[in-house]
């Protein structure tokens, strides 16, 4: 049987990924290389956008830039929505190849180009066909698990982490010793060879995926109308908003504080604790909590980083930086695979593309107004400005995910329960 689920999801009968023997881990490998070259690049973005404002876009501000970042993990979203109803129709065959095909042809793109419509074009480009990789990334881990459902998905968001440090390292490396082609051209073909050895792996349980072939409109219609549904989808968009704030500022943020000599290296470290966010807490909601529980226990670990540590040490004390990022990494990290689970765990296995696609949708304006408001608020109110809005954002994401959970036990407030 499928493992706990939240009260209203899906009762499926599944067989346990312990007697499916190692197909589940090769498709969890294939998922997480396909999120190293999109989520972990978006991890580091924010150094692309520090380099252009110092070279070939000296003459835009700092919010016109940052547009250029945000409309790549909006469209990245946005595009989740149809992408899960093409996958929960088709499966990958088809569509994993062409998407990915066309996310790298976007990078090599990218090196040819030296002016802002340009970087604008080829970075829309390739957030519209990230769309695919991403869904399918998250959603086929839903047909092969059932009891570490939490626990493979917080590998597969590993990459996230994992490729933020990598990224990081291999742009520093490439922009300090190399022309921005050169730099451009050698970045597309890592990405290339991720995508590769992830479409080599990864394949739809097709045991789970023939309910697809039944879906129409009027499922997404009923979608709509579900009060779970949108309570998820604000507290997603809640915590991308967060999240997506903390991959662009923080070499922004630097900069802002007098310390962007160590902007590569505070993105190392908030990557690091991502590791630990995507990890730790994923045992634990398997183990004990439930993701509900889990994430909102991890809400309020952010929420108090902000304000306890953040608000107050940040902006004066490098090292009080370093933990801060580290800590926002813990938090933040854990927001991802979390959410996922939670809303794996709402619906029906065969419907989990049209479901976590059509929250990414919603989720992605999170990423499309992020970097252009820490522009604006830094600008206007400086770092503790930006913390504080953090702050709010994550307060309000609790107040839905509280709200969820309330829902889900019935409209009652339950306290020792796994959920």
């Amino acid at each position: 049987m499928l493992g706990p689920q939240l009260p209203g999801g899906s009762d499926t009968v599944n067989v346990p990924e312990c007697q499916l023997g190692s197909e589940p881990w090769k498709v969890v490998i294939g998922c997480f290389c396909l999120t190293v070259p999109i989520y972990g690049l978006l991890s580091s973005i924010g150094l692309f956008q520090t380099y252009w404002r110092n070279h070939q876009l000296s003459d835009y501000s700092e919010s016109e830039v940052s547009w250029i970042i945000s409309m790549f993990g909006f469209l990245d979203c946005f595009f989740g929505g149809p992408s899960g109803i093409l996958f929960d129709r088709y499966g990958v065959r088809w569509l994993l190849p062409l998407a990915s095909i066309v996310y790298v042809a976007s990078f090599i793109g990218l090196g040819f180009s030296s002016t802002y419509g340009q970087f604008m074009g080829c970075l829309s480009v390739a957030g519209m066909s990230a769309a695919i990789p991403t869904t399918i990334a998250f959603a086929v881990v839903s047909q092969w698990f059932s009891l570490r459902e939490g626990i493979a998905t917080g590998f597969v968001t590993l990459g996230a982490a994992v490729g933020g440090i990598f990224f990081s390292l291999i742009l520093q490396v490439l922009f300090d010793h190399f022309a921005w082609k050169t730099s451009a051209l050698a970045l597309s073909g890592v990405v290339s060879g991720f995508m590769l050895v992830g479409n080599m792996l990864v394949e739809t349980n097709v045991s789970r995926q023939g309910a697809s072939e039944k879906w129409d409109f009027a499922e997404l219609w009923s979608l709509s109308k579900s009060l779970k549904f949108w309570l998820i989808s604000y507290a997603f968009f809640a915590y991308e908003l967060v999240l997506f704030i903390q991959w662009g500022s923080i070499p922004t943020y630097a900069v802002s504080v007098g310390v962007g000599s160590n902007q590569f290296h505070l993105m190392m470290s908030y990557n690091v604790g991502a590791i630990l966010g995507r990890t730790i807490p994923l045992w634990v909601s398997d183990g004990k909590l439930g993701p509900l529980n889990t994430i909102i226990l991890m809400n309020i670990f952010t929420l108090l980083t902000a304000v306890a540590v953040w608000l107050p040490f940040g902006a004066s004390s490098i090292q009080a930086l370093y933990v801060v990022v580290v800590l926002m990494g813990i938090g933040t990290g854990s927001f991802v695979p979390l959410g996922v689970a939670c809303v794996s765990a709402l619906c029906e296995p065969e419907s989990t593309g049209t479901w976590l696609g059509s929250v990414y949708s919603f989720a992605g304006f999170a990423t499309l107004i992020g970097n252009p408001s820490t522009g604006a608020i830094l600008a206007r109110y400086k770092s503790h400005g930006l913390v504080a809005f953090l702050a709010a954002v994550l307060f309000s994401g609790l107040v839905s995910a509280t709200a969820l959970r309330w829902l889900c036990h019935g409209r009652r407030w339950i306290v020792r329960k796994r959920i």
